[in-house]
């Protein structure tokens, strides 16, 4: 029987205010899920208003570190207790595996909040570096923006949601939340037990519905200090221009191309084990997969039918069962586009090595759907300009193009508009490094690729690791900096240019220290 989830307005459950509802549905079974509030103009308007007040007027920004740390504290507390029933959830909703969730998903949401409550008791001052004998002492101090609009994509559901939201309330902000249509259970759960550990109302609301219509709405309301979005560059264009129109700024995080470079010297067995877990975990559907592979041509062939091997030796099924490699993709319509793009990818001259169709029914568990299925596929001989070599696909589609040398496969990788990651492979550290420093990614893992970064918060310990730069880069976005000079107690400043000598248009006498006339 379908569930009935509400929205979260100002710390209460409850409807939509027209009574609309949408279903969802699981992507495994075509099983009707749950029923939804399809949210208007009107719920989106109070929802940013009681984010508003409980910035303006609410005791959360107003909270010690501390207080608001221990309230981050208790929801990661609380995302372990959970983490069984939240993973099924998210498998039911999203079509992900329940190892995936269990292993990844949840506890990278508990990270999130783990993280950002230790980053919330460090983040009111940080003393600047000292300066001359003749400067005052300065610090930097990080104030919340405001409220923040965090729109949250359908491919990692929990997970990104609690990376908008932990940072951002970690720095005294206040949120509205608008999950992916049909994937808004686990955020709308996320944001019911963070009330229930303590978080004030009002800090945190959620609505629900489509994004032309919620998501728009919610660009373009008055009162938005920031909008967050996480999704595709159309959308993403789209945010950008609504979010102008109202003079907000926006921080968009959209999409990627990312490839593998595999060396002449690479270990073989290691490269395509990392490439094949960089393109199908999740289905590829990860803003970070490693949708192309550029191989040296000397180890092309053997590399490609190390691949094949690996692809075909993926388990299709059940997400629910704990036997699972790969589930649905998140609907029907996302596996019709990974064909589209095979189809393409073949009409342009690529060779089809493996996979490239949706399973045949009885090629799965009796009761699955084998529309929502794409197998693992593997295309051979693209080119830099294919398309399946240029576009994002978020599918179970690896396109492995070829390099004579280290300058071509650098020119090859870097053959995209996007930058966001890489990977290298090389059995010599120094030749992978030089490689790596020539691609323009963001992030390269060298004889690695980690699509997600579980370290949590050192027990008082210097921070490590690549989640605490996850935390950390979040400062810009969902702070603002403020510099303080203060020479009260320290060493005098320079004295102040008399305002006469600026005006005169001549070249000011050099400032001395007002210790040493």
């Amino acid at each position: 029987m379908a569930e009935h989830f509400p929205r979260y307005v100002d710390g209460a459950p409850a409807p939509a205010q027209d009574g609309a509802t949408f279903r969802t549905f699981e992507p495994a079974t075509r099983r009707h899920l749950a029923d939804v509030p399809r949210c208007g103009p009107k719920d989106v308007e109070a929802a940013v208003a009681a984010a508003r007040r409980a910035f303006d007027q609410g005791p959360w920004p107003r909270m010690t570190p501390g207080e608001r740390a221990a309230v981050l504290r208790r929801v990661a507390e609380r995302l372990s207790a959970e983490s069984g029933r939240l993973a099924e959830l998210e498998v039911r909703d999203n079509g992900t595996t329940l190892r995936k969730a269990l292993g990844a998903d949840v506890p990278g949401a508990r990270a999130a909040f783990a993280w950002s409550a230790w980053w919330a008791e460090r983040l009111p001052a940080r003393i600047g570096p000292p300066g001359a004998g003749d400067r005052s002492p300065h610090y930097v101090r990080w104030q919340p923006l405001g409220v923040v609009a965090a729109i949250v994509p359908w491919n990692l559901p929990l997970l990104l949601a609690a990376w908008r939201i932990a940072p951002a309330i970690a720095a005294g902000n206040t949120c509205v939340v608008k999950p992916a249509s049909f994937t808004s259970l686990t955020a709308l759960e996320l944001v019911r037990l963070m009330h229930e550990c303590g978080l004030p109302p009002g800090v945190v609301n959620i609505v629900t519905g489509p994004g032309g219509t919620t998501g728009d709405s919610l660009v373009r309301a008055p009162g938005v200090d920031l909008v967050a979005f996480t999704g595709s560059d159309a959308v993403g264009e789209s945010v950008r221009s609504g979010a102008a129109a109202t003079g907000v700024s926006t921080r968009l995080d959209l999409g990627g191309k990312s490839p593998n470079v595999v060396l002449a010297d690479a270990d073989l067995d290691r490269a395509a084990a990392g490439v094949a877990w960089s393109i199908f975990l999740h289905n590829g559907q990860v803003c970070m997969a490693g949708s192309r592979a550029v191989v040296h041509t000397d180890v092309y062939d053997e590399f490609v039918d190390r691949v094949r091997e690996r692809a075909g030796a993926l388990r299709l099924g059940d997400p629910l069962d704990p036997d699972t490699d790969l589930g649905p993709l998140v609907s029907r319509n996302q596996a019709r586009t990974a064909r589209h793009f095979t189809e393409r990818g073949l009409a342009e001259g690529a060779r089809l090595v493996c996979g490239g169709r949706m399973p045949e029914p009885g090629e799965l568990p009796e009761g699955l759907d084998p529309g929502a299925y794409f197998l693992p596929t593997v295309l051979a001989d693209v080119s830099p300009g294919d398309t399946v070599a240029q576009e994002e696909i978020f599918g179970p589609v690896l396109s492995v193009l070829r390099a004579r040398d280290d300058a071509d496969a650098v020119r090859v990788a870097n053959a995209s508009r996007y930058g966001l990651s890489a990977g290298v492979w090389s059995a010599d550290a120094g030749h992978a490094r030089a490689v790596a420093e020539a691609l323009h990614a963001e992030r390269v893992w060298v004889n690695d690729y980690r699509l997600v970064d579980l370290d949590l918060p050192p027990e008082g310990n210097g921070p490590a690791g690549t989640a605490w730069d996850r935390v950390t880069n979040e400062l810009d976005t969902y702070c603002r900096r403020q510099v303080v000079v203060d020479s009260t107690d320290g060493p005098p400043g320079l004295a102040p240019t008399p305002y006469h000598l600026l005006d005169s248009g001549r070249p000011p006498a050099v400032s001395r220290p007002r210790s040493n006339p």
